[in-house]
C-alpha cells in the first residue's frame, strides 16, 4: 500500500515507523529538515521536507498515487488542507488530527460535506477515554474492548506475594474462559504456553470475559476496589477532558490548575469537582487535599518532567494508583520502573486510532499495546477468508500472532486448535507487528 503521512513529530514517526515494519510504501513530509533527516536514516522511508499543505511538496509527494492520507502535524489547519488537497486528487481515504473544537462537530467529528475528511482524531479526547478505562478496573495498566463490550483485553503486572510470582501458568489456576495472549518480560515480549513462568513484575495480557479477566488480574495483582476518589493535576484542554470523563463515572475529583483565569473556567464547567488555583506541588497542598487516602493521582499538566516528579511525590505521599501522561517516548519508556503506575502515551493512543482506519482485511478495531508489545485486532470473517470453516490448528498462522477470543452466535469463547471460526465471527487476535500482514491475509480472502 503507498500511504503519505504528513508530520514527522513523535505522532507520525511512530505511525511511519509501524507502516514501514508493515511493509507498506511510505512518504513522509514536514517543514523540519531534521525530523525528516531522522526518519530517513531510521526509517525504510522516503522524506520531503516542505509544508504538507502545499499543493506543489503534495506533486511531489505523488499524492495522487497514495490510497491513504494520514495528516497528523501540530496544525489543525494544515492537516485539513492536506486532506482536502488529497480528496481532490482522488486519494481514497484522508485521517486529520484535529485539536480545535471550533473544527469539530457532535461527537468530536467535522462537517463532511465541508471538509471531505474521512476520518477526526482528537487526542485530548482519546487520552481521556483511555483514562477513564483506567479508572474503572482495578490494577489495570491498559484496557482495550472488543466485541461491543463482550470481550476485555487487560494488561497487569504480577505483584509480589502472589500466586502468580514465580509459578507457571497452568499451576495459577486462572479462570477456565480467560487467556493469556502474551507476557512481556523487561523488554521480551513472548506468546506463553502453560509452561510459562511469571515473575514479580512482568506485565501479562489477559482476554476474555469481563468477569473472567477481572478475576484472573486480581489473582495477578490484587487491588480492592475501582478508583471513587481522585487528584488530577492540571485543566487545560487535555484534563478538563480527564475530568469530564471521570465525573461521568461519579469520580469526586479535586483539580489543581496554576493559572488562575482558567481555573475559574474550568470550575464553571464542571459540576462535581472542587478546582482549586494552585500549582498543586507542595506536599502540604497535597496532604490537605487527600492524597494519602485518594485512589488516583493524573498528571496532565502538559509538561513530562512536571508530570513525573509531580506522579512520583503523589506516590511517596501515599496515592494508591498514579497515572502520567507523557509525550516524550525517551521518559515513557522508563517512567513505571521508578515508580509511577502507569504511563500513558498519548502518541500510542493516536496510532491505535489511525491503524484501525488502514487496516486490510475486515477489521473492526485495532489496539497499539504499549512498550511495542504488539497490537490486538479485532476482525470479522467472511466466507473469504482463508481462515474461515477450518480449525486453527490446520490454519498456518504466523508465529508471533495468537487468536485469543472467538464471538460466535453461541456467546464468547477461549480459541484453541480445534476451534473452528465461521463466517460472521469476530476474532480478537493479538500479535507482534512484523507479524500484522500475515494475519490480515488470513482474513482478507482468498
Amino acid at each position: 500500500m503507498y500511504l503519505v503521512v504528513v508530520g514527522a513529530g513523535e505522532v507520525g514517526f511512530h505511525i511511519t515507523n509501524i507502516l514501514t515494519q508493515e511493509g507498506h510504501d511510505v512518504v513522509l513530509i514536514d517543514r523540519d529538515a531534521e525530523q525528516i533527516r531522522r526518519a530517513t536514516q531510521e526509517l525504510d522511508v522516503m522524506g520531503i521536507v516542505g509544508n504538507g499543505a502545499s499543493k506543489k511538496v503534495l506533486r511531489e509527494a505523488q499524492i495522487a498515487r497514495a490510497e491513504i492520507l494520514i495528516a497528523v502535524t501540530d496544525s489543525d489547519e494544515v492537516n485539513m488542507i492536506a486532506c482536502m488537497a488529497a480528496k481532490h486528487v482522488g486519494v481514497g481515504t484522508t485521517i486529520a488530527r484535529v485539536r480545535n473544537q471550533d473544527y469539530l462537530d457532535y461527537e468530536d467529528s467535522v462537517s463532511t460535506e465541508f471538509t471531505d475528511i474521512d476520518y477526526v482524531i482528537q487526542p485530548e479526547s482519546a487520552v481521556a477515554h483511555e483514562i477513564a478505562k483506567l479508572a474503572e478496573i482495578p490494577g489495570a495498566l491498559d484496557v482495550e474492548i472488543f466485541a461491543d463490550g463482550q470481550v476485555f483485553m487487560l494488561e497487569v503486572q504480577v505483584a509480589s506475594g502472589t500466586v502468580g510470582a514465580e509459578h507457571s501458568l497452568l499451576s495459577i489456576g486462572l479462570p477456565r474462559n480467560v487467556l493469556v495472549t502474551a507476557v512481556l518480560q523487561g523488554d521480551n515480549m513472548m506468546i506463553p504456553t502453560g509452561k510459562t513462568v511469571l515473575h514479580e513484575g512482568d506485565r501479562v495480557f489477559l482476554a476474555g470475559k469481563r468477569e473472567g479477566v477481572m478475576e484472573a488480574a486480581a489473582l495477578l495483582n490484587p487491588q480492592s476496589r475501582s478508583s471513587r476518589t481522585g487528584i488530577l493535576l492540571g485543566c487545560g484542554d487535555m484534563g478538563l477532558r480527564i475530568a469530564k470523563a471521570l465525573e461521568a463515572r461519579d469520580m469526586k475529583l479535586t483539580i489543581f490548575e496554576k493559572d488562575y483565569e482558567r481555573s475559574v473556567e474550568a470550575a464553571g464547567v464542571l459540576q462535581k469537582s472542587l478546582v482549586l488555583h494552585d500549582e498543586g506541588l507542595s506536599e502540604t497542598s497535597l496532604i490537605q487535599e487527600g492524597v494519602r487516602e485518594t485512589d488516583l493521582f493524573i498528571a496532565a499538566t502538559g509538561d513530562d518532567r512536571l508530570n513525573i516528579l509531580a506522579s512520583l511525590l503523589a506516590k511517596r505521599l501515599g496515592a494508591k494508583r498514579t497515572i502520567s501522561i507523557i509525550e516524550r517516548p525517551e521518559f515513557s519508556t522508563i517512567l513505571e520502573s521508578v515508580g509511577v503506575d502507569v504511563a500513558i502515551s498519548p502518541r500510542r493512543i493516536l496510532a491505535s486510532a489511525v491503524l484501525r482506519f488502514i487496516r486490510a482485511g475486515e477489521v473492526l478495531s485495532a489496539a497499539l499495546l504499549d512498550k511495542s508489545a504488539g497490537e490486538v485486532i479485532e476482525l470479522v470473517v467472511t466466507e473469504k477468508s482463508r481462515i474461515a470453516n477450518r480449525a486453527l490448528q490446520d490454519v498456518e498462522f504466523p508465529k508471533d500472532a495468537i487468536v485469543g477470543v472467538l464471538v460466535q452466535k453461541d456467546g464468547v469463547h477461549i480459541a484453541h486448535g480445534n476451534s473452528i471460526p465461521r463466517p460472521g465471527d469476530i476474532a480478537i487476535v493479538f500479535t507482534r507487528t512484523e507479524a500484522v500482514a500475515g494475519v490480515e491475509r488470513l482474513f482478507a480472502g482468498k
